[in-house]
């Protein structure tokens, strides 16, 4: 994919996708053109039949007539089979396209302005995708075909008799009626239906990341209160939304029965007059039949176009999640660790609170710092800023020399390496020490493992670094923490955050990775945020927030 597509608006990007297979699609319709045209063999073809009944000659000319009805059947049928496989490729581009936008998207969230609480209960509405997909095949397979049924099939009516053509206005004047008068206000109810849909599988969601809080009675009666709430939302949203399908159902079933009603006696007029034939009264009332039966069943394509623009809303708001810039340069990489400098820098929440006012700091090129403070004082704050995640309010920090401003985030985390928490991939300890950095080797990688203590550990596992790590992983807390230390130093990057990791760690292992990190001759410049005074102790500098909160009170 090239970058260009993604500096587009979500609506304009969803289009971009769509015009990408603007030559399938006109297939697709075509081939529906065809479809419906040759399927109006069957009552031209049976009108004919009548006819020659009628007037007493059965012979050769009718064995022509029912080959030449096949023939338009199974042309209509070769079609049709071609707009099914014109279809799924459109279906499999759409799904792959959607994914790898995503793909790309995802990491680049804005996580200052999308809160990572957020991410799984927004990714979820990946799954519209699924619904686009069939309400978009539905619709151009069955509703366009439907759509032309019923134009081709009040067009041939006007051949018949001026009535007809003037009954066939009145008819397509009804059907528009029904779809759009009383559709009126469905794409909206059908948006917020949607909405609600997402806030009962978002407390689903909830439920299932904590299963141990909703164990008691008070807890579990909260759960189901709360549950009872959102739902009751979503049946009064889809409610709403039925309330309008079902008026356009009733509107095209009365529209069925005195279309139906009222060709039947202008045809028997017409006959007795003289006017009309007696084929063409049976071709006249099979097409409206159809026409209106079809009609009829144009409900719940209806509903999958009100799903698809609401699945398209959804799809959307997903794109339209505020991403990383991409600009920036990318400078020569300077070797050895990087030194680090915050000027002037003045952060605060969205609130107003302020949490760094002015601060300045200077970390000289190898420098292993501790970050100390109580909770509350901006610890996290401050690594999320210096790993390039938050952006301050005024001030700057320089990455050896280089303003953060004038740098891509990917040279940043290029050369920053952030320690926090324990994620890893479904895969190997292996693959989760290189995550795609396939210059480092298994060599290095168990030297990584060996200076944190963990090596003697892993290759006790049947399968050692090639154990897979998922679900039930064989780690403990600590030996997480410290494989995520293990891939902090096996890539060496210029500068290591380790934000409060080292509190997790039980005492021999973190003995052991701190004599890793603050080695002197460890090519990368460290900063250790924690609350533990006694482990900041340990560190040749220290940077007090809490000395920094009371000098900014005072």
């Amino acid at each position: 994919m090239g970058d260009g597509i993604h500096k587009v608006s979500p609506s304009k990007l969803i289009l971009s996708l769509l015009q990408g297979e603007r030559n399938e699609i006109l297939v697709v319709l075509l081939y529906g053109v065809g479809v419906s045209v040759l399927s109006l063999a069957v009552p031209v073809g049976i009108q004919t039949l009548v006819n020659t009944v009628t007037f007493g000659s059965f012979s050769q000319p009718v064995l022509f007539l029912v080959l030449a009805v096949f023939a338009g059947l199974t042309i209509a049928a070769v079609l049709r089979g071609i707009q099914i496989v014109v279809v799924e490729q459109l279906q499999r581009r759409f799904f792959s396209q959607i994914a790898l936008e995503l793909s790309y998207r995802i990491p680049r969230f804005s996580l200052e302005r999308v809160p990572k609480a957020q991410f799984p209960e927004l990714i979820n509405r990946f799954f519209d995708v699924l619904t686009v997909q069939k309400s978009s095949a539905t619709l151009l397979m069955e509703g366009f075909a439907l759509a032309l049924q019923i134009t081709f099939g009040l067009i041939l009516l006007a051949f018949y008799h001026w009535f007809l053509l003037a009954f066939a206005f009145v008819l397509i004047s009804s059907v528009g009626v029904v779809i759009f008068l009383l559709g009126r206000g469905a794409v909206s109810t059908s948006i917020d239906e949607s909405v609600q849909k997402y806030r009962v599988a978002a407390w689903l969601e909830e439920l299932a990341a904590r299963p141990l809080l909703f164990r008691s009675t008070a807890s579990r009666a909260l759960a189901l209160e709360r549950a009872n709430e959102i739902v009751t939302d979503y049946l009064d949203a889809r409610a709403s939304h039925f309330t309008i399908l079902m008026r356009q159902v009733v509107g095209s079933l009365t529209l069925q029965a005195v279309g139906s009603s009222a060709l039947l006696g202008i045809g028997a007029y017409l006959v007795v007059q003289n006017q009309l034939t007696l084929g063409q009264l049976v071709a006249a009332e099979i097409v409206v039949t159809s026409a209106l039966g079809s009609l009829a069943k144009f409900q719940k394509h209806l509903e999958a176009f009100y799903d698809l623009v609401a699945a398209l809303d959804k799809i959307e708001g997903l794109l339209g999640l505020p991403i990383e810039t991409d600009r920036g340069e990318v400078p020569e990489v300077k070797p050895g660790p990087a030194e680090l400098e915050i000027k002037d820098l003045s952060y605060h929440f969205e609130s107003g609170t302020p949490v760094f006012e002015k601060l300045n700091f200077k970390a000289r090129a190898g420098a292993k710092i501790a970050i100390l403070g109580s909770n509350s004082t901006g610890k996290t704050t401050l690594v999320d800023l210096l790993y390039g995640v938050k952006t301050p309010q005024s001030g700057t920090i320089l990455l050896d020399g280089q303003d953060y401003r004038d740098l891509t985030p990917e040279f940043i985390r290029d050369q920053i390496c952030l320690v926090r928490g324990i994620e890893f991939l479904p895969d190997t300890i292996f693959e989760n020490l290189r995550v795609g950095k396939t210059d480092i080797r298994i060599e290095k990688a168990r030297q990584a493992l060996e200076k944190v203590g963990l090596l003697e550990d892993i290759l006790k596992f049947p399968e050692g670094i090639h154990t897979k790590l998922g679900n039930n992983s064989p780690l403990t807390l600590s030996q997480a923490h410290a494989l995520i230390i293990a891939r902090a130093i096996v890539s060496e990057p210029k500068v290591i955050l380790v934000d409060e990791t080292f509190d997790e760690l039980d005492e021999d292992a973190r003995s052991a990775a701190l004599e890793v990190l603050i080695e002197p001759s460890a090519p990368w410049t460290l900063f250790l945020a924690t609350h533990n005074e006694s482990l900041a102790n340990r560190f040749s500098e220290i940077l007090s927030l809490d000395s920094l909160k009371e000098r900014r009170l005072a």
